[in-house]
Parts: C-alpha cells; structure tokens; sequence
C-alpha cells in the first residue's frame, strides 16, 4: 500500500511538473522528452550524448542535500549532465548543505537555483561557461568564500543577487569580461574583491551594499566601463583603491559612499570620462595619485572636482620607458621612429591632455610624422602588451 502511494504520489509531481513547464514558457516539449532519472528530471539535448536537468521530482518540496550527477544512464546509454536548466530549483528552500556543480556542467539557467536559502556552500565546476541571470538570487545561505572559475565567460544579470551570508574572499575569474547589473546588490559579507584580468565592464549596482569589502581594490587595466552606482554604499574598503590604465568610463554615483579609502592611484593616462554626475559622492579621500606628466590632464577635467590633491607618479614609468621604448629622433621637426616591444596602439597628447592622434598598431616598430605640429612638447603614449610607455617629444622649428 504505501509503495503505490508513493508512485501515486510521484505520478502527481509528474504531472504537475508538465503544467509547470507549460507556465514558464518551455511549452515546445512533449511528455515523453521528460524522463526520471534517481531524484530528477531530464531531457536530452540536440547533440545526442548530454542531458539538462529540468528539476527534482519533488519540485519545490524538495529537501535534504542536494547532490547533482555528472552522468546518468537512461536506456542504457550515458549522458553526461552539461546544462541544469531554467528554474530547475527555484524556490526549493529545503535545500540544505553544499552545492556541487558537477565538473560537466557548463551551463546554470535563469532563476536556477533562486530562493535555494537553505544551501550553505557552493563549489563551482571548472567547466562552466554561463551563470543564467538571478540563478542564485536569495541563497542567503552560502557562506565563506566564492570563486567564480576561469571557465565562465557570461554570468548575467542578478546572478548572486541578495546572496547575504558569503564571509570570505570574492575572486573573478580571468574569464570573465561583463560583471552585470545588480550580479552581487546586496551581498554584504564578502571582505575582498579580486577582480579578474579580462573584465571590461562594471554594470550597474553590480557591488551595491558590498559593506564587508576591506582593504585595497584593484580595478585590472582591461577594464573599459564601469557603470551607476556599481559599488555603492561599499563603505568597508580601508586602503588603496587602483584604477587600470585602460579604464574609459565611470558611471553616475559609481564608488557612492564608499568612505574607507585612504589613497586613489589611478594608471590611466587619459583622465577616464564620467558619464553621470556624482561618481565620487561621499567619497572621503581627496588625494590622487597619476601617471608622470598626467596632473595638467587631470587639472583639467572632472576629477579634480572630487580630487584636490594630484601626486605624479613618474618613478616606476621613467624606469620602464628607458628600457622598454626609444623614440627618435628627439627632437623633431619631421618624422620620428618609434620602437617596443609588441606595439598595440600609439596615441599623441598635447600637454593639456587633449588627444590629437590615435590609432591601433602591431609590431615592433611605428612611424609618425610631427611635421603638421605647432612648436612645443607632445606626449607620445605606447600600448603594448603589458602596459602604457609614455614620451616626451619636442617639436622644433
């Protein structure tokens, strides 16, 4: 008697889980695309040899420890599980213990494992390439430190969104290049951010209410954009904040209220463009620190509304432009030979930081011609591979 409950019982989630997916969206599968295997559901994918998982065949009553396979055998044949699907484990609160993601997997759906709160530790597979926007929303469960793999290129919007409890290290992998909108609004309890070297953009709200952060952040030097309020209301960071020398814009109220830090260095060469207003408000320190022969540039631009006091940093650059860069002749009143190691781009500024010339480049060796130029000191800026060498020239009668 109580097995036939039990299949009866399973028989009901069966069905109801057919009407759930027809309510999500997912209307194009047929009943018999779903099969059971152990505590979930599947469905092949088009290639044949790998399964999503679609959910626990308990649905949302679900409890216990959650423990996902890498493969299954159905029909006698095994699949490895690459894709745990859209709302696989939305709202299963009962959820308890830790969260593996199988080293197979490569993709974590939208709201896959949203309101999951009763998880208390995540351990990311090496394999994953996409973290489906809100997947984690509300597992205010997880605690100690977080590591997003190397492997993930695409984690999308609200992706760690309320995640409460972490207490560690937050670490970006080189992967990454878009952290998104609101992907960690509110988690409060990282102490420090280690962003990767491939983000380019900061998207807005992203760190918001990050108050736990202590110590220096690092902006790596790929990073292009960072946008309104990104690390709003990060009051905890106590040391040095570094902004990499590739950085172009910097959104509305981006670094509001972040009231820890005691020093900004910031390596771009160009004062970075703020496309909204108060980016540094509330912001308690006032001393900047720029590249050599930078001030005039920052002088002149939106950052000394917040910064009043400019340091010019030329030590470590005169050193690395004697060994890395020589431009000639110098002075000119005609064409120079510039010469680096892996040129990327070449960019001439006058002394007001005003860009007069800009293009990309490849090799060791580039030619410009500073004939059209009025008399006076221009900076020649070189990108190559592991940085930004900087030039005095002189133009000459």
């Amino acid at each position: 008697m109580k097995r036939d409950s039990s299949l009866c019982k399973k028989a009901a989630y069966a069905v109801l889980f057919i009407l759930f997916l027809r309510v999500i969206g997912i209307t194009h599968l047929n009943a018999q695309d779903i099969f059971s295997v152990g505590d979930f559901y599947y469905q092949i994918n088009d290639d044949g040899v790998s399964a999503t998982l679609i959910s626990h065949i308990d649905g949302p009553a679900a409890s216990g420890e959650l423990s996902i396979p890498a493969t299954i055998n159905y029909n006698g044949n095994n699949y490895a599980v690459t894709r745990i699907g859209k709302n696989a484990f939305i709202s299963c609160g009962n959820l308890t213990g830790l969260l593996t993601i199988p080293n197979t997997v490569t993709y974590l759906g939208e709201n896959a494992f949203l309101g999951c709160s009763g998880l208390t530790e995540l351990d990311l597979g090496d394999a994953l390439d996409t973290i489906g926007s809100a997947a984690f929303y509300g597992c205010k469960g997880f605690t100690g430190s977080l590591t997003i793999p190397n492997s993930v290129k695409s984690m999308e919007t609200a992706a760690f969104y309320g995640c409460t409890g972490f207490t560690g290290a937050l670490t970006i992998g080189n992967g990454l290049e878009r952290i998104e909108t609101a992907a960690f609004y509110r988690c409060s309890g990282f102490s420090s951010l280690d962003l990767g070297n491939s983000v380019t953009s900061i998207g807005t709200s992203a760190f918001w209410g990050c108050k736990g952060f202590s110590g220096s952040l690092t902006i790596p030097n790929s990073v292009s954009s960072i946008e309104p309020n990104a690390f709003n209301n990060c009051s905890g960071f106590t040391d040095t904040l570094t902004l990499g020398n590739s950085l172009e814009s910097i959104g509305g109220m981006a670094f509001y209220h972040c009231s820890g830090f005691t020093e900004v260095i910031t390596l771009a060469t160009e004062p970075p463009v703020f496309s909204f207003e108060d980016v540094f408000e509330g912001f308690s320190c006032t001393k900047l620190t720029v590249p050599c022969h930078c001030i005039p540039a920052y002088q002149n631009s939106d950052w000394h509304d917040y910064f009043t006091t400019l340091i010019e940093n030329c030590n470590t650059i005169s050193e690395f432009d004697e060994k890395k860069a020589n431009v000639y002749p110098n002075p000119t009143s005609g064409t120079i030979q510039i010469e680096a190691e892996d040129i990327e781009a070449i960019s001439i500024c006058n002394m007001l930081g005003e860009k007069l010339f800009e293009t990309s480049a490849r090799g060791n060796n580039f030619e410009y011609d500073f004939s059209p130029y009025e008399v006076g000191v221009y900076i020649v800026k070189i990108q190559i591979k592991k940085g930004v060498l900087t030039k005095r020239v002189m133009v000459k009668d």
